[in-house]
C-alpha cells in the first residue's frame, strides 16, 4: 500500500484513476491477506478488478467476500464458451452475479463478431481483445492516441 501511494505522489496520479488487478489464483493462496489489503487500497481510492476469473479457481465465496470494482473474465473461459458447443450460458450466469453485485464485467480475449454480439446480448459491459486491435508498441500507441486528440468547440 505504501509503495502504491508513493507512486501516486511521485507521478501526480489520483488513486481512482487506476484499476489494480488481483488474480483469482492470488486470492486462493491467501484470501485473508488479500481481502485486508484490498480493503485498505479501496479506502485510499484505488479501484480493484478481479482478473482471470473463470480460470479454474472461481468460487461464490470469493465473489461475496472480496470487495471489487470490476470482474474480468479469463480469456480461455470466454473462448471456451464459443468453441464446439457454442454455449455462453455460464458467461451469462457470471454476468448475472456481477450485475447483482453491482460491478461491471470485462470479457478478455474477444476475437470475433459472434463473440461480441453474444456478449452484448447477455449484458457484458466491456470487451477487450484482438477483435479491436493487436497489442501495439509504445511508439505506435502514442502516435495513434496523438492522432485521435482534437478540440471540440
Amino acid at each position: 500500500v505504501d509503495n502504491l501511494r508513493g507512486i501516486l505522489v511521485k507521478h501526480d496520479i489520483e488513486a481512482g484513476d487506476l484499476f489494480l488487478e488481483v488474480t483469482e489464483s492470488a486470492y486462493t493462496k491467501d484470501s485473508d491477506q488479500i481481502i485486508s489489503t484490498v480493503k485498505v487500497l479501496r479506502k485510499w481510492g484505488f479501484r480493484i478488478e478481479m482478473d482471470d476469473f473463470g480460470n479454474g479457481y472461481s468460487s461464490q465465496n470469493m465473489l461475496s467476500t472480496l470487495p471489487i470494482d470490476a470482474l474480468k473474465l479469463d480469456m480461455e473461459f470466454v473462448r471456451n464458451a464459443f468453441r464446439k458447443q457454442k454455449d455462453p450460458k455460464m458467461l451469462e450466469i457470471i454476468i448475472g452475479i456481477a450485475d447483482y453485485l453491482g460491478v461491471p464485467v470485462v470479457a478478455e480475449g474477444v476475437e470475433t463478431d459472434e463473440q461480441i454480439e453474444a456478449l452484448q446480448a447477455i449484458g457484458c459491459d466491456i470487451a477487450q481483445g484482438f477483435y479491436f486491435d493487436r497489442p501495439l508498441p509504445k511508439e505506435a500507441m502514442e502516435k495513434r492516441l496523438t492522432g485521435c486528440l482534437y478540440d471540440i468547440e
